[in-house]
């Protein structure tokens, strides 16, 4: 190694301390304010130019020259600038996804040069021995002064009962000294990803604990980062190791509790993720192999998730609040074509509150995108429960001939309900609802043909030019 690359890795522990995050960022007076404090908005610009540094060091020096403390080091001190990267959620748009957006200490700058920096060979493709360092030694000091009252430590097996009684979780929410660490749940979020299937069992002691500290803060924005680390664990755990363990059981209860925090800015993304989470966490401790019947446990937890945690639990406290319900609305595909034809047993709960939706309300404007995603929940109600479709035909058809009523005046008077006028992007997304409501009368005649002459001849009788093009290309159906 030359005394240039030596000299270089050397000036190493002196900037990685300079992206020490300030906790002052962890302060929600922080975020708060409007006008930002001058000397970590100054922090933030040096933390930059640290970045460009320590990236373009490690781009010149060979990955043997950098040792493994360092290594680990630098994803510690590098992570929390990430972005998280994850796959777009069903109904999600580029806006909705808030969750993504980065945080207070990190500039779209900084943010993608730590992302270039992750793209490094000995950080996009780690080995075991890194993941174990990070955990170990970075990790670890920080989150085993709060131990979590149902893990055991050594082991991340659940305890038989809570260590510390009763008031062991109040007890363990006092004195959380990894919050002073902003950004350490993207460390977490990094060592899941890194970590091996065949690895899990053996580290299994070493992530699992701030996994569940970040699921169990009383927080809702801690609670967001745990279920967005807990959804990329599941994509790579072994589902015997969570079943061995008994933190199957943490992950679904804990996640079940996350559907009860409906006050907060996070309440929307959290909702839905933890309800994604909790659709694959069942969908892994519940897998049969190929050509057996799913197991009643299966039926059972997803029963639950929908029945008591989102209709009786969510839907049924959170009727002025469209954001919570579009949530769920976007996590309802996935399961209910998890529950296939066991999701009939829900219908009397699902199409009032599907349609509901689409009717339009006296001087509200309508939430377009709260029409698309019911309009896209009633599709897969078509194709999952169709033998049932028939006995809400007429229920279906009430609420998609008042949406249309509403589009096709608001088209003709060229206002909203309010009064003011349409934006561009609201002619679009009404334009994308008609186009729905044209597929969704579509879909019901391929499974209620009757209702081409029945229903539909109805609407044509009472005003052809008002509802013919709510019908195209079906007139000529025969039932």
């Amino acid at each position: 190694m030359s005394n240039h690359a030596s000299a270089d890795l050397e000036r190493f522990p002196r900037m990685l301390e300079d992206l020490v995050i300030p906790s002052d960022f962890a302060r929600s007076e922080y975020l708060a304010e409007n006008a930002p404090i001058s000397s970590l908005e100054t922090w933030k610009q040096k933390s930059m130019t640290v970045l460009h540094e320590i990236l373009d060091i490690l781009k010149r020096i060979e990955d043997d020259n950098v040792s493994l403390k360092t290594r680990g080091d630098v994803v510690f001190a590098v992570a929390p600038f990430t972005s998280r990267q994850l796959s777009a959620l069903d109904g999600d748009t580029e806006d909705e996804q808030g969750v993504l957006q980065p945080e207070a200490w990190v500039t779209s700058q900084a943010q993608a040069l730590a992302d270039e920096l992750f793209t490094l060979p000995q950080f996009s493709h780690p080995s075991r021995d890194l993941a174990s360092q990070v955990l170990t030694q970075n990790l670890r000091p920080i989150f085993k002064s709060t131990p979590h009252p149902h893990l055991h430590s050594e082991t991340g097996r659940k305890l038989p009962k809570a260590a510390g009684g009763p008031m062991a979780m109040q007890d363990y929410y006092e004195g959380q000294r990894w919050k002073e660490h902003p950004g350490v749940d993207k460390v977490v979020l990094w060592c899941v990803r890194a970590i091996e299937s065949n690895a899990y069992e053996n580290m299994w002691h070493l992530i699992i604990p701030p996994v569940m500290t970040l699921l169990d803060d009383f927080e809702a924005k801690h609670k967001l980062q745990g279920v967005i680390v807990v959804q990329e664990m599941l994509q790579r755990v072994p589902k015997d190791l969570l079943k061995r363990t008994g933190v199957d059981g943490l992950l679904r209860q804990s996640l079940r509790t996350s559907l009860s925090h409906l006050q907060s800015p996070e309440t929307a993304p959290l909702l839905k993720n933890a309800i994604f989470a909790s659709i694959s966490l069942t969908n892994l401790t519940t897998s049969v192999s190929p050509g057996s019947k799913p197991t009643s446990e299966r039926f059972d937890q997803l029963s639950s998730l929908l029945g008591e945690g989102i209709i009786s639990g969510i839907w049924l406290y959170a009727e002025d609040k469209p954001d919570v319900i579009k949530a769920t609305f976007d996590t309802l595909p996935q399961l209910l074509k998890a529950l296939g034809i066991g999701s009939v047993r829900f219908l009397k709960a699902l199409m009032p509150q599907l349609a509901h939706q689409l009717i339009p309300q006296t001087l509200v404007d309508p939430d377009r995108r709260l029409q698309l995603s019911a309009l896209r929940v009633l599709g897969v109600l078509f194709e999952v429960c169709k033998p049932r479709i028939n006995s809400w035909k007429e229920t279906i058809l009430d609420a998609v001939g008042r949406c249309w009523v509403g589009l096709i005046d608001e088209e003709r008077k060229g206002i909203k309900p309010s009064g003011f006028p349409a934006s561009l992007l609201e002619i679009k997304s009404r334009n994308e609802v008609k186009k729905l409501l044209q597929i969704t009368c579509a879909q019901l005649a391929e499974i209620c043909p009757s209702v081409v002459q029945d229903e539909f001849q109805r609407f044509l009788t009472a005003d052809r030019r008002l509802f013919e093009d709510l019908f195209p290309q079906l007139m000529a159906i025969s039932p």
